[in-house]
């Protein structure tokens, strides 16, 4: 049977799991974004380059 300090200890290390967790999908989640912003203005500076000519 578990004490009170180790239930403690679990649901912290849980808690910090999660949060490391929800962390990294944030962190893909700009990456992605980022990226498709750089995408869409790399393809804003083609048509730009294009229609110039």
């Amino acid at each position: 049977m578990s004490t009170r300090s180790e239930n403690q200890q679990k649901k912290q290390r849980q808690k910090e799991f999660q949060e490391r967790k929800e962390y990294q999908e944030r962190l893909k989640a700009e990456a992605k974004k980022s990226k498709q912003d750089k995408n869409r203005n790399d393809v804003e500076i083609d048509r730009c380059g294009k229609s110039e000519d």
